[in-house]
């Protein structure tokens, strides 16, 4: 099985097989988008994407094999919704409703996934959601560009839905390991998603562009990584009346110096530290572990 992570600037591939409990990692790829093929998480070239895609698996030596993709771009849409607790078919309709005029609904393709459900103030059952959408012109994109290279194309995720399925799993096997309230920051570079953990489930979670350019100085980079995190951090505790104990930095880590890490963690007077293995995955580095985590999440199933 392959999983096809996509950002508008990278494309990492990671080989493997989800077997017994345990995430097997055969091969890890990642390789530029070629300038202009992608744009907000969709393909603007096929032909140049087709290409890259064709590039990883021919170097790799991959055989044909069913894929997925993960779309990762803090512009794909990802939101929280509470919705009456009702049939799926309904709860469909009354997210289509909200979010969507009829001609807008038309050309998308809605996903939800329900996180819990609970009681309001007045007693009546509500369901807590997360909701993406994504055009049917970049699926059928997608679609083609996986046909074409002999590959099976069997699901389309979102990096937040992968990145929460492997901290969900991970809080599950490996008890104590994780601190029971944490921030996760995903570094990719040109932007951070930073996501708010309890007990093993997502709570908050929000996407920034970094307004550093490439190659900026340490410096520039922990200022607006303090920036965010403080910001998220404040807000989620001022609404959950919880305290955040530790961040654990995830993604592109070798970008990110001693220096960067030990800055944030002063200014945040907490514990720093790249996401750990969990004990269901094999075959990887620590580095190459939080490079891929995007990827490596798509193998879960919820």
């Amino acid at each position: 099985m392959l999983c096809v992570n996509i950002s508008d600037d990278k494309i990492k591939i990671v080989d493997g097989k989800s077997s017994g409990g345990k995430i097997i990692i055969n091969k890890c790829y990642e390789i530029d988008t070629k300038v202009g093929s992608m744009e907000s998480g969709n393909i603007k070239d096929l032909m140049a994407f087709s290409q890259v895609l064709q590039e990883c698996i021919t170097s790799g030596g991959i055989k044909n094999t069913n894929l997925t993709y993960v779309l990762d771009n803090p512009r794909v849409i990802f939101r929280e919704m509470n919705v009456p607790d009702v049939s799926e078919d309904k709860v469909k309709l009354i997210v289509a409703n909200e979010i969507f005029s009829d001609s807008k609904m038309a050309n998308n393709t809605l996903d939800y996934t329900v996180e819990g459900v609970f009681k309001n103030e007045e007693g009546k059952k509500r369901a807590r959601i997360t909701v993406t959408y994504v055009s049917n012109d970049a699926i059928d994109s997608l679609h083609i560009a996986a046909t074409e290279l002999g590959m099976r194309p069997t699901v389309l995720d979102i990096a937040p839905n992968s990145m929460s399925k492997l901290i969900e799993r991970f809080c599950k096997t490996n008890k104590n390991v994780l601190e029971d309230t944490f921030v996760l920051l995903d570094y990719k570079g040109s932007f951070i998603s930073l996501y708010v953990f309890d007990s093993g489930v997502r709570k908050f979670s929000k996407s920034s562009t970094m307004y550093v350019g490439e190659g900026a100085d340490a410096r520039a980079i922990l200022s607006e990584l303090t920036s965010n995190v403080k910001s998220v951090i404040n807000f989620y505790e001022s609404r959950a009346g919880v305290n955040v104990t530790a961040i654990y930095v995830t993604g592109n880590v070798d970008s990110l110096d001693d220096e960067v890490l030990q800055g944030l963690a002063e200014s945040m007077n907490m514990m720093i530290s790249h996401l750990p293995i969990p004990s269901f995955v094999k075959g990887v580095d620590v580095l190459d572990f939080n490079k891929y985590s995007g990827a490596i999440g798509a193998f879960l199933r919820r």
